[in-house]
């Protein structure tokens, strides 16, 4: 199991039951506590899908925003280094989170990096010996945004503006 999307409040998952009406062939995993998480039954989202106003632009615009995120995991995980990649997800994860520290194993993290568990070890290290984060049995905080933010590939604020713009477009008909 590889993570190829992080998503937040800004999108959804399940895309594919309004496409073909069945359950995905992938897992979603909720990584963090969350006071709220909404869940709308398949057949009253085909609905307002087909109506084609407001919520069917937004979910459009977040489609096509997410498939953009997904050809950029793509490509990071197969160009850029584990510690830019760990930086990346981290800081997407802080934005989806809003909280500075939150739980994370290094198990979970070797399994959404798609790397071993000593790799991450090495490079939490690398990071936290920098001054970027603190990492202690299963806890990281962000302790210093800037440098995180330095230490990560340019895919970080790609995604982001991707999914930035998401709710900043205005809807065309």
């Amino acid at each position: 199991m590889v993570e190829v999307a992080t998503v937040g409040r800004e999108g959804m998952v399940g895309s594919s039951a309004i496409l073909n009406g069945k359950g995905s062939t992938s897992a979603s995993m909720v990584q963090a506590e969350t006071d709220t998480c909404y869940r709308m039954p398949a057949d009253i989202f085909r609905k307002e899908i087909s109506r084609r106003d407001a919520f069917h632009d937004l979910m459009s615009r977040y489609a096509e925003a997410l498939g953009g995120v997904l050809m950029q995991a793509t490509a990071c995980n197969a160009v850029h280094s584990v510690e830019q990649r760990l930086a990346r997800w981290l800081l997407l994860a802080h934005d989806r989170m809003g909280k500075n520290e939150f739980p994370l194993t290094q198990e979970f993290v070797a399994m959404m990096l798609g790397v071993s568990r000593p790799s991450v070890t090495i490079v939490a290290g690398t990071l936290e010996k920098a001054g970027r984060i603190t990492y202690r049995r299963g806890r990281l905080a962000i302790v210093d945004r800037q440098r995180l933010e330095a230490a990560s590939c340019e895919c970080y604020q790609t995604a982001t503006d991707l999914l930035t713009n998401v709710t900043r477009r205005q809807s065309v008909r």
